[in-house]
């Protein structure tokens, strides 16, 4: 009879439950085991990145450091008197000196040389530099800079960086390229002995302000753009004015040069006395607003192309052309000066012009004409008769000097808010006829001289109860009200 007691039934379970917890057992302690690994290999991991962070912290503060200075050149002319070597505001900035191989002792911006010539300098940095404005400015000893050697991930604007250097005749950029530089404004202004520079590195497509890069420089003879990106710039005024040495810019040999986003072009060309030859092609003009003095005294062009000239939203045209003393022909049939307010000047000076396209000049915004054709000797007729002058207060001089107009017809000038037309026709010598038929002269209140070396036998209409000036006694004047026309 075999024993079925509840004691042998638990210890025959116990037995069979036995091989399962050691397998169990040796699970758990694998899953602990595995877990563990896990662990320290997160941990490791960690500690790697840590360590190539830290490394590389290192071997980048170290690229820095070692490669974060500035290489110029002195001509030192006096001995033993001071001079600044850069602007006292980046003393904070200098870590190192050195002086043809010496470090000085201590941190200073005035230097007292000992010896005549030529000095190096070498200024190294204790910082990364976001500005660099105004670091050389002024300083009419420094002849080279080389910037192949400074650190400049975060340099934002060098502005005013080397204005007023008269001396310097060489910069070398090498790898320098501060892809986040914003502001070159005035940068190379009055460095009137530098002859040739390459701007190929100030590629930087946060750029904005170019405002009179090269002004000044009286020397400068070529300039080379290479990839310069100017597609963001919004300031260009007077960039190249002052450079009396430039004979041509083609600016379709820059890859990356646009316009588009500019809304200043004044003074761009102004006193360029030797620019002969000029290709605009690429001028995107569609945002520009202000273009006064933008090819004043441009002495040697002869021509002008600017078909492309989208003039929509200009405002400001005071002396764009003024002193412009070859150009023998203008076209500007497609400008739209629908919101030009000023034209004073804009044709002044133009001595050789005897052919003018404006016929197409919107003008009901106009409030100053004053010198508009101020000594255009040579132009004999121009059709004006489209005009809208009812808002135009100052029309002083305004054909003062052209001797060769025979013809004017003003009749479509409503003058009624005119307070200035001082030498208005002062010597036009060879002047046969002129209508001045709704020409208002009540509110006038300076009309010094309106005929001023007035032409003899001149045929004259007008409006006697408007106009209210004096009538030289030898014209053939006829009054629109009491006589027939």
């Amino acid at each position: 009879m075999i024993d079925m007691s509840p004691e042998k039934e638990d210890k025959n379970d116990i037995i069979e439950e036995l091989p399962k917890k050691k397998e169990k057992l040796v699970d758990n302690a694998k899953l602990k085991t595995s877990k563990k690994s896990l662990i320290l290999v997160g941990i490791s991991i960690i500690l790697i990145m840590v360590a190539l962070i830290i490394i590389l912290y290192f071997i980048f503060n170290t690229n820095v450091s070692e490669q974060n200075y500035i290489k110029a050149k002195f001509m030192i002319r006096n001995k033993d008197e001071y001079i600044i070597i850069f602007n006292p505001s980046f003393n904070d900035t200098i870590e190192k000196i050195k002086i043809n191989d010496t470090q000085l002792g201590k941190i200073d911006n005035k230097i007292k040389f000992k010896e005549l010539g030529i000095a190096e300098v070498e200024l190294k940095f204790n910082k990364k530099l976001i500005k660099l404005d105004k670091f050389f400015y002024n300083l009419e000893t420094l002849e080279e800079a080389d910037l192949s050697y400074l650190f400049c991930d975060d340099i934002e604007s060098m502005s005013d960086m080397f204005n007023g250097c008269k001396k310097l005749k060489k910069l070398t950029f090498g790898d320098f390229e501060p892809k986040l530089i914003n502001n070159i404004s005035n940068m190379f202004s009055g460095c009137e002995n530098l002859e040739e520079i390459n701007i190929d590195n100030l590629i930087g497509d946060k750029l904005k302000d170019i405002y009179g890069l090269f002004f000044n420089c009286s020397k400068l003879k070529k300039i080379e753009f290479g990839e310069f990106n100017s597609k963001n710039i919004i300031n260009m005024s007077k960039l190249f004015s002052g450079c009396t040495s430039l004979t041509s810019i083609n600016l379709n040999d820059a890859k990356y040069f646009s316009t588009e986003n500019v809304v200043d072009m004044s003074y761009m060309f102004q006193n360029c006395k030797n620019l002969n030859n000029i290709n605009l092609n690429r001028f995107d003009t569609s945002k520009i607003i202000n273009m006064n003095n933008m090819f004043d005294s441009c002495e040697k062009l002869k021509s002008l192309e600017l078909d492309n000239f989208k003039t929509m939203n200009v405002e400001n045209m005071i002396d764009m052309f003024s002193c412009c003393i070859s150009l023998s022909s203008l076209n500007l049939s497609n400008f739209d000066t629908s919101k030009v307010t000023n034209m004073s000047g804009i044709f002044r000076n133009c001595s050789n012009l005897n052919e003018l396209e404006i016929n197409s000049f919107k003008t009901s915004l106009v409030a100053d004409m004053s010198e508009m054709f101020r000594n255009c000797y040579n132009l004999e007729y121009f059709n004006i008769s489209n005009f809208d002058v009812k808002n135009v207060k100052r029309m002083f001089r305004m054909f003062d000097s052209c001797y060769s107009l025979i013809s004017l017809n003003l009749s479509n000038f409503e003058t009624d808010n005119l307070l200035e037309a001082s030498y208005f026709l002062h010597e036009c010598l060879l002047l046969e006829n002129l209508d001045l038929r709704k020409f208002n002269t009540l509110k006038l209140k300076n009309y010094t001289d309106f005929f001023q070396d007035k032409p003899t036998g001149v045929t004259l209409i007008y409006n006697k109860t408007i106009f209210n000036l004096s009538i030289p006694k030898d014209w053939n004047a006829t009054d629109i009200n009491t006589d027939d026309i």
